[in-house]
């Protein structure tokens, strides 16, 4: 099962999006792809700066409604978790904002592998299983 990050979100709802992605996720069933509502705050941020804001936003909830099984919350393991994690990386001289933790934390607390692009922020991130759907062959 999986927690897609929110490129890999966003490049479901491009109007062509990466083959390499739309193939590694139509090999899979909605019930095994999840996302955080920390990538949906992310999403709406985006979306909130475009002159066409609501238009868009109804958009990509109407694309990704039917993509992912749940929205997943961030509770008071994933935040400890996350902090954890985020004070690690600065030990590590590895900066990683606030929400790169907390997605981390959400795929290992649900046991999900985590996709994404970004895999310089998460690969020093130890027992995190991550895929990288944009370099799949």
């Amino acid at each position: 099962m999986y927690l897609l990050d929110t490129n890999v979100l966003s490049e479901i709802v491009r109007p062509a999006p990466d083959a390499r992605v739309a193939a590694a996720l139509g090999k899979r069933r909605t019930r095994d792809l999840f996302a955080s509502v920390l990538s949906r705050y992310e999403l709406r941020y985006g979306a909130s700066l475009r002159q066409d804001a609501d238009l868009f936003w109804a958009r990509l909830q109407r694309e990704l409604l039917p993509v992912v099984a749940s929205w997943l919350l961030v509770t008071a393991e994933i935040a400890e978790r996350g902090g954890e994690i985020g004070a690690e990386l600065r030990r590590k001289g590895r900066e990683a904002g606030d929400l790169d933790p907390l997605l981390a934390a959400t795929a290992m607390v649900h046991g999900l592998v985590l996709v994404t692009r970004n895999m310089r922020h998460f690969k020093p991130i130890e027992g995190l299983r991550i895929e990288n759907w944009f370099a799949e062959r």
